[in-house]
């Protein structure tokens, strides 16, 4: 197997791992409060050990995912045949676009904003972490799409 093959085989495996924890840490929420999340549904959540660890979860696979997706798109692409070594992320993405896949330059850096600011963000801010896991809850869907479409 090639060093390539076996990159993508790592990869793959971390992020279905990152995936299947950021839904399990969502499915717990939703135990204890129903999206999408108020204010004082964060309040609620972040009064709770459990709660917390909730959204720790989620801030934290997220980032995770959303750091190996873009090292999972550069080696699917190399395995396709493409030079990607010196691209940036931005040529990578139109690369991908390119060939069909439903990711654009604006939502893959729209999704690397809101890793961004969800690594970023202070408990005490209530609505603004409310705004940031209900974004990451309605991407879900469509990241873990993406994520699937990569399969070789």
């Amino acid at each position: 197997m090639s060093i390539e093959r076996l990159k993508y085989e790592h990869l793959r495996s971390e992020l279905e791992r990152h995936l299947k924890r950021l839904k399990e840490a969502f499915e717990f929420i939703e135990t204890l409060v129903s999206f999408p999340l108020s204010q004082e549904d964060v309040k609620f959540l972040l009064s709770r050990q459990d709660g917390t660890m909730a959204l720790d979860q989620v801030a934290y696979r997220f980032s995770k995912f959303q750091d190996s997706l873009g090292k999972f798109l550069r080696v699917y692409l190399s395995l396709k045949g493409e030079n990607v070594d010196n691209l940036p992320m931005l040529d990578v993405v139109l690369l991908l676009e390119k060939f069909g896949f439903d990711v654009s330059p604006e939502k893959w850096f729209e999704l690397r904003n809101l890793r961004n600011a969800i690594a970023h963000e202070y408990e005490d801010n209530y609505e603004r972490i409310a705004a940031l896991v209900n974004k990451i809850y309605r991407e879900l869907p469509y990241l873990e799409s993406l994520f699937n479409r990569l399969s070789l």
